[in-house]
Order: C-alpha cells, then sequence, then structure tokens
C-alpha cells in the first residue's frame, strides 16, 4: 500500500449544498463547488442578519447537518491557533471540518491544510497517548513546526514520526522520530494519520496530493480503515 494508492482509491459519498442567505455567496459557492456534487441558493429576506445564514448538507439525499456560513466563510482563510490553546475551542471553521469528514476536494490551500492537520494534532494533545505520524514532504516545512512537535512529544505519551523526501540537518527534536527519505510520494504529499491509541472514535487523518499550482487535492477522514491504510503507507516511506 502507497499513499498513491491510498489517494487514488478515495471514494466520496455524494453530497450536495443549499445555501440559505438574502444574496447569493459566489465565493463560497467557488469553493464548494470543488468538493460537492451540486449547490442550490435559496433566498432569505434581505433583514436576515448574516450571522443567521447557513447552509443545509446532504449526503445521498440523506440530511446531514445545517451549518453557519461563518464558518465557511472562516475556512476560506482560516485562523490558525496551537494545539493547546483554548481559543481553538471557539473556531468556527471547525464545524465545517467536522460534517466535511471524508469529502474529496479539489482546491485545498497550505492555510486550510494547516487548519485541518491543527485538528488533528488537537485530538492527538487531548488523547495524549498513541501513535501520530505526519508526512511533512520536505525539511524546511518540519523545521517551522519544530516548537509544536517538540512539545506534542514533551508533553504527551503519544509516539510521533515524521516523515520528509530530503536530509534533516537540523538538532534533533527531542521524542520526535524523523525519517528521512528520498521517496517523491512525501514530496508530494501532505498526510497524517492518528490511530487514537487504539479507540476508532478518536482516529483521524488527512492526505492530499500537490498539484502543479502549488494547490492540494485531498480529503481528512475518521475512518478507521482509511487511517489504518494512510499509517502503513507511512510505515512502508520509513522502513
Amino acid at each position: 500500500m502507497t499513499l498513491t494508492t491510498c489517494f487514488t482509491r478515495l471514494e466520496p459519498p455524494t453530497r450536495t449544498v443549499t445555501i440559505y442567505a438574502p444574496q447569493p455567496q459566489p465565493d463560497i459557492v467557488d469553493w464548494f463547488q470543488t468538493g460537492v456534487d451540486a449547490i442550490d441558493h435559496r433566498s432569505l429576506p434581505d433583514e436576515t442578519a448574516a450571522s443567521q445564514s447557513f447552509f443545509n448538507i446532504h449526503e445521498d439525499e440523506t440530511f446531514v447537518a445545517a451549518v453557519s456560513l461563518e464558518s465557511a466563510r472562516e475556512f476560506l482563510e482560516p485562523p490558525i491557533y496551537e494545539p493547546w490553546t483554548d481559543a481553538f475551542d471557539d473556531a468556527a471553521y471547525r464545524r465545517l471540518i467536522d460534517v466535511f469528514e471524508s469529502t474529496v476536494w479539489r482546491s485545498l490551500e497550505r492555510r486550510q491544510l494547516l487548519a485541518v492537520s491543527r485538528e488533528i494534532e488537537t485530538r492527538a494533545w487531548n488523547v495524549g497517548s498513541g501513535t501520530l505520524r505526519v508526512g511533512f514532504q520536505h525539511a524546511t516545512a518540519l523545521e517551522a513546526m519544530a516548537p509544536v512537535y517538540a512539545r506534542l512529544a514533551a508533553e504527551t505519551a503519544l509516539d510521533i514520526h515524521v516523515y520528509i523526501a530530503d536530509d534533516w540537518n537540523r538538532p534533533s527534536i527531542p521524542g520526535v522520530t524523523i525519517h528521512t527519505n528520498g521517496d517523491d510520494e512525501i514530496s508530494s504529499f501532505w498526510v497524517l494519520a492518528f490511530d487514537g491509541d487504539g479507540d476508532p472514535l478518536r482516529t483521524s487523518g488527512l492526505i492530499a496530493r500537490e498539484r502543479a499550482d502549488s494547490g492540494f487535492d485531498g480529503l481528512w477522514t475518521d475512518e478507521t480503515q482509511l487511517v489504518a491504510r494512510l499509517e502503513r503507507a507511512l510505515r512502508a516511506v520509513g522502513e
């Protein structure tokens, strides 16, 4: 099992979105179109407060959730918090991450992937044990995140493994096993896999493949089997 195989076997559910707002929301629609199968707009009275605008999600024609437009708009350029920051609990975009689990998006920016990564890292921080595996593509990306992973390792019992495509000639990160490999897969994918320390309700993962324009296609998931496949693929890289 390779990262490429994991990616090509992704099978997203059929999802549709209906936006309820006084006016069309072209920025939100443009982004939704990269992941959902159909989008509709239903008008609300002009005097409706912006905070009352929302969207409904259906999966295979079954209602999934109603979510504020604020959460979607915030995710277009999300704030980034450290995993242990209390303010993270109030981030509106976390609701969007929750309801769009397993949706394959065809246009994800680095900041959005970092926000999803922080969601997974926060889960690992809260559990405090288990195995967290992360592909950083290159050493420069890991270097930028070294303080976060140093604290994750120092203040939890997590078994942390990180993977980069090039060499690591910086100081070691105590408690973090760094796997260096010239594999093109690692340089092409942004990937995390947290096993929840054996609890299927705590597992979480992310896989996204970089495009030529520096954007990414990918998804995040709580599906235990897919997270396990991502973990196996990363382990194979490190062998």
